[in-house]
């Protein structure tokens, strides 16, 4: 591991992908964040989401940094609400903190069976439109490499994302609890977990900065990595105050 300058090892920072992602959704920006230690997060292996978080916790360094893109980010507010003290920063990527509607779980199994009979590139092309901003629907590379992570996602493992989805807790009535200093970004054109919900994350958790990107949607780590990173190391690199 990489010492600061004032020979103190970093906390290494540990990435929680999304639905049928995998570590391809950070490339970009592991790539802009140098010799920074960066570790990734197992999303699989459990079907719901306090057993998930249990599980990357038992094998997650003793103090860590952690971001969570989507359900990773979900997952990230559960890691929280179990073992905060193992944790000294939080980002929450194009996420939410509201609990999955009742009438989601239907919706997610059916997603599931069609992935099973017809395989997994309508789970992501069928949604195109609203994965990604305007300006990025005709991007064929990035609609690729999505649509790549689905595949080599299958559909057991989409099977167990829904079922922890499905499982999660309604994180709002927590979010006041939260002392890291966090940091709350999103595309600016989000609809999967809407502008609202990005806002209503950052008044909730004490002294949270809200970041929306240009040019991004629910991918804004892929969409716009550049703007991604810019802010995600100011984050890495600031103390315990505001980091813009």
């Amino acid at each position: 591991m990489t010492a600061s300058p004032n020979d103190e090892p970093r906390p290494p920072l540990l990435l929680l992908p999304g639905t049928a992602c995998d570590q391809r959704v950070f490339a970009s920006l592991i790539d802009r964040l140098g010799d920074y230690p960066v570790l990734i997060g197992d999303m699989g292996g459990a079907r719901t989401m306090a057993a998930l978080a249990g599980n990357i916790l038992a094998a997650a360094p003793p103090y860590f940094l952690l971001a969570g893109f989507s359900l990773g980010g979900i997952c990230a507010l559960e890691m929280v609400a179990q073992q905060p003290e193992r944790i000294g920063k939080l980002a929450l990527i194009d996420t939410t903190a509201r609990p999955d509607p009742a009438e989601n779980a239907a919706v997610r199994r059916k997603a599931v069976a069609d992935a099973r009979e017809k395989g997994m590139d309508g789970f992501i092309l069928d949604n195109w439109p609203r994965l990604v901003a305007p300006t990025n629907v005709h991007d064929g590379s990035l609609r690729d490499t999505i649509v790549a992570m689905a595949r080599d996602c299958g559909p057991d493992r989409l099977a167990e994302h829904a079922e922890v989805a499905i499982s999660r807790a309604d994180s709002r009535r927590r979010l006041a609890e939260i002392r890291q200093p966090t940091l709350v970004l999103a595309g600016a054109h989000e609809e999967v977990c809407p502008l609202d919900a990005q806002q209503e994350l950052a008044a909730g958790i004490p002294g949270a900065e809200l970041h929306l990107i240009a040019e991004a949607g629910h991918f804004a780590p892929l969409e716009n990595p550049d703007a991604v990173a810019l802010v995600m190391k100011r984050w890495l690199e600031a103390g315990s105050g505001p980091f813009s």
